[in-house]
C-alpha cells in the first residue's frame, strides 16, 4: 500500500479532527437545549413565540 505520510501521522490527524467535530456537535446540541439567555427583548423570543 502507497501511503504519502506515515500511518500513525494520518491516524493521528483523522483522530483529532473527528474528536474537533463531536466537540462542536455536542455543544450545538448543548447549546440548542439550553441557549442560556435570559434577556426577554432577545430575538430568539421573537423568532420562538408560542403563535408562530
Amino acid at each position: 500500500m502507497m501511503v504519502s505520510a506515515p500511518l500513525w501521522g494520518m491516524v493521528l490527524v483523522a483522530g483529532v479532527a473527528g474528536v474537533a467535530a463531536l466537540a462542536c456537535i455536542v455543544a450545538a446540541v448543548r447549546l440548542l437545549l439550553r441557549p442560556g439567555e435570559r434577556d426577554p427583548r432577545h430575538v430568539k423570543y421573537q423568532i420562538l413565540r408560542p403563535d408562530r
